[in-house]
């Protein structure tokens, strides 16, 4: 059984665990867990036999997931942790969650600020519990692989606006077109709108398309069910369709900040080619540059980091501002947008004000 038809018995069989998981469910799944490594398939040295039993497991991997990276190191997993753990042990998943986050912060394998660690403790100790469970593999899908399609969106945008203000130098039609009655106001206007809609339509358009194609294959159930399914130790005390808004968010921003820097460099080089050069550089450089400059605080606001929330989703990326800790992704998407707002008058002067040669 392959693809949609796959996909939906594993969506049956998991949603037969649907519910708030608390501390029974998460004792009934470990007798479920040991009933099934009981069982003469489970037994056997037939790799087949075993596989068969393996696939009985299928309806509790999801909750199996969560007791596993309860009862492993924080920088591990250990698959067959709940092998190994009883009923009652089990049902101290969530409790386990914030002592392990508590003892990565006291080892001192990562520097934190006091204001930091009480920051992600208290985040930690607010996520609310128990938690809502069904099948989220659509949505995880989702989200570990968009921010890649949301790249490649956004160099193809950044290819086709490349040439909307240079192609009157290089076609010779400036003089005509500067001379023009309305040529250095309105038509001007007209071509920063042109912009804007081209990398605005197109990045809803396509990001609709990727999002209901793939949630038709793989099922949209488990859109408001925590993110911590798929991202344990996440601070983000969000649902998957919240985190969702967020990374679109964050990657639009991205997209129209490396587009509006495109079209200014065409307008000042008047050059299609210069332009094209440069929301690669800004999404697809800069990450290569990060691993060499060895000042992360800096690299967290480089404009590449506005494809990649879901990673700061998953890590912790904090920035401390006047005693007060956020996430990155809450501020560098604010300050992005600002300096999306001020470019629009800069390509308007720089167009605007082009000499005709």
């Amino acid at each position: 059984m392959i693809g949609i038809a796959a996909a939906k018995k594993l969506r049956a069989e998991k949603n037969e665990w649907a519910g708030y998981l608390t501390e029974d469910v998460f004792a009934e799944v470990i007798r479920e867990n040991e009933r099934i490594n009981n069982l003469p398939e489970a037994l056997s040295e037939d790799i087949q036999e075993q596989n068969k039993a393996y696939a009985k497991k299928q309806g509790i991997s999801g909750i199996a997931t969560l007791i596993n990276h309860s009862y492993s190191a924080w920088r591990d997993y250990d698959y067959f942790a709940i092998d190994h753990i009883s009923a009652e042990e089990a049902k101290q998943v969530y409790t386990k969650r914030i002592s392990l986050l508590k003892g990565y912060l006291e080892s001192g394998e990562e520097r934190f600020t006091d204001a930091q660690k009480n920051f992600l403790i208290g985040r930690y100790e607010s996520l609310k519990t128990p938690f809502y469970y069904e099948y989220t593999d659509g949505w995880e899908a989702l989200l570990q692989n968009i921010s890649t399609f949301i790249l490649m969106l956004a160099l193809v945008i950044g290819f086709l606006v490349s040439g909307i203000f240079s192609d009157e130098f290089q076609t010779k039609a400036d003089s005509i077109f500067f001379s023009s009655k309305l040529g250095r106001n309105k038509a001007v206007v007209s071509k920063i709108s042109a912009g804007f809609l081209i990398t605005t339509v197109l990045y809803i358009v396509f990001i609709i398309l990727y999002t209901v194609i793939l949630l038709l294959t793989l099922g949209a159930d488990g859109a408001n069910c925590p993110i911590q399914f798929d991202l344990w130790r996440s601070a983000y005390n969000v649902t998957f369709f919240q985190a969702y808004l967020l990374i679109i968010v964050g990657g639009y921003v991205g997209t129209l900040f490396a587009a509006l820097l495109s079209m200014i460099v065409s307008a000042a080089s008047r050059s299609t080619a210069t332009a094209i050069i440069v929301p690669f550089v800004i999404l697809c450089a800069f990450p290569f540059l990060s691993r060499i400059i060895t000042l992360p605080g800096i690299c967290s606001f480089f404009p590449d980091q506005l494809l990649e929330i879901y990673l700061d989703i998953k890590e912790f990326d904090l920035v401390e501002l006047g005693g007060k800790v956020m996430s990155v992704a809450t501020v560098i998407i604010p300050s992005y947008m600002v300096v999306c707002i001020f470019l629009l008058p800069m390509l308007y002067h720089v167009y605007g004000r082009a000499e005709i040669k």
